[in-house]
């Protein structure tokens, strides 16, 4: 591995950089986007039966909205249950950036390291071609051992940005799309949360 690296150059070091950073920013993003942190299920059933019951306290409240991300949303439509409808929807939309932020984090980052890599790869190409031809002009000759070198660099450097680039950009696609169907039924599950507790919430019964 060592020799590898050592033959692509000095950009392989940036490039094996990006590799670390894909595979702790994917590893991340597998383990906060679990459906149980953020769209548990059953939670929006258990809140409703705690409401119904009178059972629901400020400390249960605590733990349910720090448990996930719908948890949250639904805790401050309690929280916010007395505004008028259109005012509380737009007090969960404020909420929900929130927590689409925290959903997105670290994804963009993905996204830009997937597509640098491959640049990278060519800039590494460029450089071992200038240092492969360089040798055959300064020398009255053709130095094969240097042009060797320099066209082995060039390539090691494209193919190892392009074989970070691929699963990067697939991961990326991944994770935006399960984050996009997370909101939707983020979403889905929040408005009809607001539906059912108009019709069974006190807004003083609950102590925040």
């Amino acid at each position: 591995m060592n020799e590898f690296i050592t033959a692509g150059g000095p950009f392989m070091w940036p490039l094996l950089a990006c590799s670390v950073l894909i595979i702790s920013i994917s590893i991340e993003k597998s383990w906060f986007l679990q459906n149980r942190l953020v769209l548990p299920v059953g939670l929006s059933r258990q809140v409703i039966n705690l409401l119904e019951n009178n059972l629901l306290t400020k400390k249960q409240s605590i733990e349910i909205s720090n448990l996930s991300s719908l948890g949250f949303l639904l805790i401050n439509c309690i929280k916010y249950q007395d505004l008028p409808r259109d005012n509380l929807e737009s007090k969960i939309e404020e909420k929900a950036i929130e927590v689409k932020y925290i959903l997105e984090r670290r994804l963009s980052m993905l996204g830009t390291i997937a597509t640098i890599s491959p640049l990278l790869g060519l800039l590494g190409t460029v450089v071992g071609m200038i240092t492969a031809f360089t040798g055959l002009t300064e020398t009255s000759g053709a130095n094969p051992d240097l042009l060797a070198a320099g066209i082995s660099q060039a390539l090691i450097t494209t193919a190892f940005g392009l074989l970070i680039a691929v699963p990067g950009l697939v991961l990326h696609k991944y994770f935006e799309q399960k984050i996009n169907y997370l909101l939707i039924n983020l979403q889905k599950e929040v408005s009809e949360f607001i539906d059912i507790i108009n019709d069974i919430i006190n807004p003083n019964s609950i102590p925040f």
